[in-house]
């Protein structure tokens, strides 16, 4: 029963800093607000 629980429990583990890194990711490298910095909105209409 104890390796039964240590497994779970590992890969618990695992599971929430492959989340916690996949957000951070998500958080971190698609920033939105670097959209506009590196490609503005133009200011005149065609």
């Amino acid at each position: 029963m104890g390796m039964f629980i240590s497994t779970v429990t590992g890969f618990f583990v695992v599971l929430m800093i492959a989340m916690a890194m996949f957000i951070h990711y998500l958080r971190v490298g698609l920033d939105s607000k670097s959209s506009v910095r590196i490609d503005s909105k133009p200011t005149e209409k065609f």
